[in-house]
């Protein structure tokens, strides 16, 4: 038997209203493109001009992690926006993951935009890509930027590791559970939504930055019984082990031989929690990174560093001539 919908309420009307303009707010500062392939790529291009920034994200994430950073930057220098394979709007093929595979994913979106090199910037795994990128790839990667990732993968067994180095990837095991948690559940609405990562705030799209709200919109897709996020599971798997056993060890990270710049939060994936890159993992990677530039970012974590608290405290990178431009 046909059951007709709920009368919509004025709550539920002004919340679809504000998705509509965070919507169209959007397509303004991004525009689509694909990279044909084996898996397709989707890329967004955020202002004009011939040196573009490219911009990788984090784990289970997409490029509207950048959406602030694309407002701020932007309007004086053209950034691109990367959907990694298996997020996002980007093909998900069921295996073929890894951070050679993203590395030359980076190099065909080069390729497809006809750039000779880039800088190139990545938040969490996306760091570890533009790493790997650099390593594989020398005469491809002008720069670097790491915002809160990229740390020198610790080799020692487990037995061996110090206290620190426990502690480390403890933090790292729990925050990315909580992010892979959500990957195969379904939520009834949007604000549903919201209520995983914001639990009994009541929060909704309203309150939000608009930049912060088309993120958690972007994430999700339409589906039978509600909404899903967009990052493959699989994918997302896959890739974890990669960045705990590929990525690249101090001595490693020696053959780096663009300039680098290094963004970190002051706190871990949670509030009050240990910074994912403390400072003696900073000296390490000092030791071995050509590292022009350093800023810890007081009071914001893992996911906040690209909110539009904290974003505008590091995008002179990107903005200033010189190594990184």
């Amino acid at each position: 038997m046909y059951h007709p919908p709920p009368p919509r309420t004025q709550s539920h009307k002004r919340a679809l209203r504000k998705r509509l303009a965070y919507t169209a707010r959007m397509n303004d500062l991004w525009t689509a493109e694909r990279v044909p392939g084996e898996v397709e790529l989707a890329i967004w291009r955020s202002g004009s001009g011939p040196d573009p920034a490219i911009l990788l994200h984090g784990i289970t994430a997409q490029h509207r992690a950048f959406n602030t950073a694309a407002r701020q930057i932007s309007p004086s220098r053209a950034l691109v926006g990367v959907d990694l394979r298996g997020r996002g709007d980007s093909g998900k093929p069921d295996s073929g993951y890894g951070l050679e595979a993203h590395a030359s994913d980076v190099i065909r979106v080069l390729d497809h935009l006809g750039l000779e090199d880039a800088t190139i910037v990545g938040h969490s795994m996306g760091g570890f890509v533009a790493l790997k990128t650099a390593l594989s790839y020398p005469e491809r990667v002008r720069s670097v930027v790491l915002l809160d990732g990229g740390w020198p993968r610790v080799e020692a067994e487990p037995e061996s590791m110090s206290e620190e180095d426990k502690q480390e990837a403890t933090a790292i095991s729990e925050g990315l559970a909580r992010a892979f948690r959500r990957l195969d559940m379904t939520f009834e609405n949007p604000e549903a939504y919201l209520d995983f990562w914001f639990p009994g705030s009541g929060i909704t799209l309203a309150d939000l930055p608009p930049d912060l709200a088309d993120y958690y919109l972007y994430d999700l897709e339409k589906t039978e019984g509600g909404y899903t996020p967009k990052c493959s599971p699989a994918a997302a798997k896959q890739d974890s082990a990669p960045v705990s056993v590929e990525a690249p060890t101090l001595d490693a990270l020696r053959g780096v031989g663009c300039p680098v710049a290094v963004v970190r939060a002051s706190e871990g994936f949670f509030p009050g929690s240990r910074p994912l890159i403390p400072d003696n993992t900073l000296g390490a990677m000092q030791s071995a990174l050509d590292i022009r530039h350093e800023t810890r970012i007081e009071g914001a974590n893992h996911y906040t560093l690209l909110w539009p608290e904290y974003t505008p405290l590091w995008t002179n990178i990107l903005l200033e001539d010189g190594p990184f431009r």
